[in-house]
């Protein structure tokens, strides 16, 4: 008995096989393309994304060297940040409409001007899919007319891959935590909310459990891949939380950090508290019922010291010795990099909405090289995980946090690990496994066959949590990284703000 995991991501796709215990029996990787035509345009191409699939599950069959027909259910977990509109056959009429195309921004400011308190108080709060099918709604209505529904795009992987028609189209709650049109309570659209911002309801798919057996195999892709027509195809969930099943983080308290493209620090809890005061806070449902993951992020963040990187100091940090060398020598610069703060939003802020709010550097002087540039990123994430942690006591007093898991390609820096745990003042654990959301979708596939009916022990399976390394704090470092954290979050409450909006104008301009 086996099963297949797929994990859709943004900048890579993977997938595994594993057995009836949750073990990956073989996986593999393979990089996405992400093309930007122009700037606020990203793009991949879906014919190509589901083809990659396809092949990368005949890839980890063959890896794996057991009969297909062994195979006893397959789950996606997808990046939940995008939208594919689909006409009545299940065929794209629209481009992904990804997290990192920004055209829709000014649609997202008209969901908090028309929505106001009720976005906080209604939804999970991090509306981000639905400006997307908004803005498809306004600019372009022959399309618009012609799509029959709007899904996410491992519902389309899922769904095409099934053979399903528009009328069987689905998405799983979790993903509703990055829609902004639905009720975070009833686990469904507000029908309330979309006729204020004029969507049609009927486009939206149908909201379904994660382990909802929503097909099998279809036929038609017989000849292309090696699995057997009919093998059960399972709604899946996002891939964060795919991800925070399949490392077990479904208790109360846990906490952790991705630290991937999206910067994301989220705590588990056990109820829906909106963040009225600050606006700060986002949810996400928990594929285990009852359960949320409490969270803030900045879309794009990780991305940001790879773009300075890549962009400005024109080095591969994974070839290059040069990248190394920086490391070391920002490794020996004092907290606080001699005055420089950087200003991680260069793709808007988001907890709270600010999509005026972009990215740049405080405090540069002559004496500023490229390891104080790099470190101020590393930093200045930090802070903004600290805003994070500090509104999460907030809302939820008695929540115990003295510690953070930390996973995600950007835990492979010692550096920054370092300094995050001193600018929080908490131990931090690097997490061996990179593979928790590939188990998630195990977990997904064995509740929704009945192997198991109970997710706790399901994760036990899976071997729980692996540390790889502990970071403890430095206390000289955190009281200077307080100061400077303090400078950080008054950022934001004085003239610079008003600033980053004129500039917004121009860019409209």
């Amino acid at each position: 008995m086996y099963f297949i995991g797929i994990d859709l991501g943004t900048s890579g796709l993977k997938a595994a096989v594993m057995d009836k215990d949750g073990n990956i029996c073989s996986k593999s990787y393979w990089d996405t393309i992400i093309t930007a035509s122009k700037p606020g345009e990203m793009k991949q191409d879906i014919d190509d994304y589901f083809k990659n699939t396809l092949k990368i599950i005949d890839e980890v069959l063959e890896k794996a060297r057991i009969d297909p027909k062994m195979i006893e259910g397959v789950a996606f977990d997808g990046q939940m940040g995008g939208i594919i509109g689909i006409d009545k056959n299940y065929n794209p009429l629209t481009e992904l409409d990804m997290n990192l195309d920004t055209r829709s921004d000014k649609y997202v400011e008209q969901f908090h001007e028309i929505l106001g308190e009720k976005l906080t108080e209604t939804t999970f709060g991090s509306p981000l899919n639905g400006p997307k099918i908004l803005r498809w709604v306004r600019e372009r209505p022959e399309i618009t007319r012609k799509i029959s529904k709007f899904v996410t795009l491992s519902s389309y992987i899922a769904g095409k891959f099934a053979g399903l028609n528009s009328d069987q189209a689905f998405i799983d709650y979790t993903l509703l935590s990055f829609f902004g049109i639905e009720d975070a309570k009833k686990y469904d659209w507000s029908t309330e909310i979309c006729e204020e911002l004029g969507i049609e309801i009927n486009k939206l798919p149908e909201v379904v459990p994660p382990w909802k057996l929503i097909g099998g195999v279809s036929k038609k892709y017989k000849q292309i891949c090696k699995l057997g027509t009919g093998t059960p195809i399972f709604a899946g969930a996002g891939d964060q939380p795919a991800g925070f099943l399949g490392g077990g983080f479904i208790d109360k308290d846990k906490v952790i950090e991705v630290a991937g493209s999206t910067t994301l620090i989220s705590g588990c809890v056990d109820d829906f508290v909106p963040d009225l005061k600050n606006k700060a806070a986002m949810y996400m449902a928990a594929v285990k019922p009852g359960i949320y993951h409490l969270f803030s992020y900045i879309n794009g963040g990780g991305m940001s010291y790879s773009w300075l990187i890549n962009e400005v100091f024109k080095i591969d940090q994974q070839e290059d010795i040069q990248f190394k060398k920086r490391i070391q020598k920002a490794s020996k610069i004092k907290p606080g990099c001699e005055g420089l703060l950087f200003i991680p939003y260069l793709g808007g802020r988001h907890c709270p909405y600010d999509i005026k709010l972009r990215g740049g550097w405080l405090g540069l002087n002559w004496g500023h090289k490229q390891e104080h540039l790099y470190r101020s990123i590393l930093e200045s994430l930090a802070y903004d995980y600290k805003l994070g942690v500090k509104n999460m006591k907030e809302l939820f007093p008695d929540i115990n946090l003295d510690q953070i898991y930390v996973t995600g390609g950007g835990s492979k820096n010692d550096l920054w690990n370092q300094i995050k745990s001193d600018v929080l003042g908490l131990k931090y654990l690097k997490l061996k496994s990179f593979e928790y959301a590939l188990k998630g979708c195990y977990a997904i596939a064995a509740y929704g066959s009945g192997i198991e009916n109970d997710f706790d022990e399901i994760v036990k399976k899976t071997g729980g949590l692996e540390v790889e390394k502990e970071y403890t704090p430095d206390h000289v470092n955190n009281e200077t990284y307080s100061r400077f954290f303090n400078i950080y979050k008054n950022i934001f409450d004085n003239s610079l703000r008003k600033t980053f909006h004129e500039l917004a104008k121009e860019r409209r301009n």
